[in-house]
């Protein structure tokens, strides 16, 4: 996992198009995969993975950099036209918040993306903008699947039991972010504090500026080494503990590096609205249970209140 540059690392890497190439023949053989080891560890140790040959187009990726970089290059008073307090699901996070977000409507429903981006161009205007983001999020629809899959039959468990009755309905999060510098900043210093997610499991666009780092069981930060066309898989919270404490959830921060501005992509998946309870299969006498049954929206208000972790409930 060691890359050439001090303190940067190469995480452990999938091929998403030979694991699943066997799709067609059913899912028994899955766990047999030499990818499925890799993501076993991986989640094991680091609680990160890197994928790639996603499904989702080159040009999708660089067409989101770019309608990204044009949205927050726009005048700040049109894009608080954006803003919801009602729902910061659906809004616009502006400055002096870092990093300056928006928050966009899922799933991949065309006209819910283009309700909220009409609040800030005329219809006429931000077909590429709606195009662009609806493209993303159907790929990342798909990739919702695959991960679930391979995460369910990372741990051992029967993929068809689980993944309808645990993944399928899971809810989702999106939004875009922009790490500004304004010349304020050195390299090194802190763009986002360092956390740990509480949904499920994120799938994480940076672009090649890099910044993202993750602190490893030693307490070492990290740098993660930007791969163009490329997504970072991390655990969160949930996922932890529906695992039983077998998948670990990193601390990851965002620092400054040369850039003056930085786009990243965030997509979350949280488990359905009901009590987060680790299987039974993943519970014995070396393995007794290790987190109290708890849903998903108080912990998430405790986390963002009183930056709690998983750990309370342990």
């Amino acid at each position: 996992m060691a890359s050439s540059l001090e303190n940067e690392v190469d995480l452990p890497t999938i091929d998403l198009s030979q694991l699943f190439s066997f799709e067609s023949e059913g899912l028994k053989n899955l766990q047999n995969h030499p990818g499925i080891a890799i993501v076993r560890e991986a989640c094991r140790e680091w609680g990160f993975f890197r994928i790639v040959n996603t499904g989702i187009p080159n040009d999708v990726f660089q067409k989101l950099q770019s309608v990204s970089q044009e949205l927050f290059a726009m005048p700040q008073e049109i894009k608080d036209r954006a803003i919801d307090a009602s729902n910061l699901n659906e809004s616009y996070l502006r400055p002096p918040y870092r990093p300056e977000s928006f928050w966009f409507p899922t799933p991949s429903h065309s006209d819910s993306v283009l309700a909220f981006c009409n609040k800030l161009w005329p219809e006429k205007d931000n077909l590429k903008l709606c195009e662009t983001i609806v493209a993303y999020l159907l790929g990342m629809e798909e990739l919702k699947r695959k991960i679930s899959i391979i995460i369910i039959a990372s741990l051992g468990l029967d993929v068809e039991t689980f993944y309808h009755s645990d993944f399928e309905k899971g809810t989702t999060l999106f939004r875009i972010h922009h790490h500004y510098s304004d010349g304020k900043f050195a390299a090194g210093e802190e763009a986002l504090y360092g956390h740990a997610d509480s949904h499920c499991f994120t799938i994480l666009y940076q672009d090649i500026g890099g910044g993202l780092q993750i602190q490893s069981k030693e307490g070492n930060w990290l740098d993660i080494k930007p791969i163009p066309n490329s997504l970072v898989i991390n655990v969160a919270d949930c996922l932890r503990a529906w695992s039983n404490g077998k998948y670990h959830s990193a601390f990851h921060r965002v620092v400054y590096k040369d850039w003056t501005n930085r786009i990243s992509a965030v997509w979350g998946m949280m488990f359905p609205d009901k009590a987060i309870w680790a299987p039974v299969e993943l519970v014995d006498e070396q393995h007794p249970r290790h987190y109290r049954p708890f849903t998903y929206t108080p912990f998430k208000e405790a986390a963002m209140k009183d930056r709690i972790t998983i750990d309370s409930y342990a």
